[in-house]
């Protein structure tokens, strides 16, 4: 049976089909370094453990460690406990097998307030941006907004709860937005247009409007006939109804939620798909790192995930990708979909970790086609 994580009780399975790869030896400092350089190195995510006088490197699919998404999840964590096969052991480190997902291929844009390319979390990982707003290169942050973002999608921090979901993404910098959180239906249009052409294949919009916005409608349209997913945070009015853009078709909706909990702040309804967590969040800010809270905070974290998704899945379209992204996600609230949690929350090792079969879905109509 595959490595499960319950009441601290771990189970492998030896020789069998989906089982999780172990390697054990003498526990000396030397094979402790060696175990934790082939846990960042195997792809999956990965646990070292110490049993007595050996140490095992656990390691599968399967296998569930502590992950910064699923802050509230089962999952290994260092220090625990834990019975493997009737023996005792204790975790030393943990490896979600996220970070080694070569996602540089996949561009993200972030349409915000622009982003601190400078930031350490940041530096190496940014492209060069484009301001919406005057047509430069001028992509600073002057709120900070757009930088924590930015930094909970591809961040890398000393710390990891202060990191971003996909290290290895690469960020598209787009300032729509200024320093007051005010923009105009043109900006938000003409940086995903940018975002298009510049071979995004994912958009995050984490900014609400409580007018709709038609400019931005047809860009969002545009930008999934090209095969771009657009993910949009679904405000934070605590209402049952997402504010726009999310409220446009084909939108990818996040709202917020902790240990299963909808956010007190966060927009629900029939239009929300997904739940991530978005209380009390910590990225890059400032040249530190902050806390912020809001469906914004979410939103990027199911950006992350789709960009590791694509980078498993490179040939998968937009459509397949949000569509195992809810089939993945963790059902709660009602069963089934419900209007506080859309098809769940966010589960990102099993969207990124599992064997799905491909998951056929209709094409976008062309824009044209599609009536607001």
């Amino acid at each position: 049976m595959p490595l499960q994580a319950a009441n601290a009780f771990v189970t492998w399975a030896r020789g069998a089909a989906r089982g999780v790869a172990v390697q054990r030896t003498a526990d000396t400092a030397l094979t402790r370094v060696q175990l934790r350089a082939a846990a960042a190195q195997d792809g999956v995510p990965s646990a070292v453990v110490a049993f007595g006088r050996d140490v095992a490197l656990l390691s599968g699919a399967s296998l569930r460690t502590a992950s910064a998404v699923a802050r509230n999840a089962d999952g290994l964590r260092v220090g625990e406990r834990v019975n493997v096969d009737g023996m005792a052991g204790t975790v030393l480190h943990t490896d979600d097998g996220f970070a080694e997902l070569d996602a540089r291929g996949v561009v993200v844009a972030i349409v915000d307030t622009g982003v601190d390319v400078h930031h350490p979390a940041l530096a190496g990982r940014c492209l060069p941006g484009w301001n919406a707003v005057d047509g430069s290169a001028d992509v600073a942050d002057m709120d900070g907004h757009g930088t924590h973002v930015a930094g909970k999608l591809a961040g890398v921090a000393p710390r990891a709860e202060d990191g971003g979901v996909a290290p290895w993404v690469s960020v598209l910098p787009i300032k729509a937005v200024d320093a007051f959180g005010r923009f105009s239906d043109a900006s938000i249009a003409a940086g995903i247009r940018h975002a298009t052409a510049r071979g995004a294949r994912v958009v995050n919009l984490s900014l609400r409007s409580d007018v709709p916005l038609p400019l931005t409608a047809s860009a969002i349209a545009e930008a999934r006939w090209a095969g771009v997913l657009v993910v949009a945070a679904s405000g934070n009015e605590g209402r049952n109804e997402v504010t726009y853009p999310a409220a446009y078709p084909g939108v990818l909706v996040v709202g917020s939620a902790e240990a299963g909990v909808r956010s007190r702040f966060s927009n629900g309804g029939a239009r929300l798909d997904l739940v991530a967590p978005g209380e009390r969040v910590r990225s890059a800010e400032a040249g530190a790192y902050r806390e912020r809270s809001g469906t914004s905070m979410a939103s990027p974290q199911v950006a992350a995930a789709a960009a590791l998704v694509m980078a498993r899945n490179p040939h998968w379209t937009a459509e397949q990708v949000a569509e195992w992204l809810r089939r993945t996600a963790r059902d709660r609230g009602l069963p089934g979909r419900d209007g506080d949690f859309g098809a769940g929350e966010l589960d990102l090792f099993a969207a990124v970790h599992g064997a799905p079969a491909p998951v056929q879905v209709p094409p976008a109509r062309r824009p044209w086609a599609i009536s607001w």
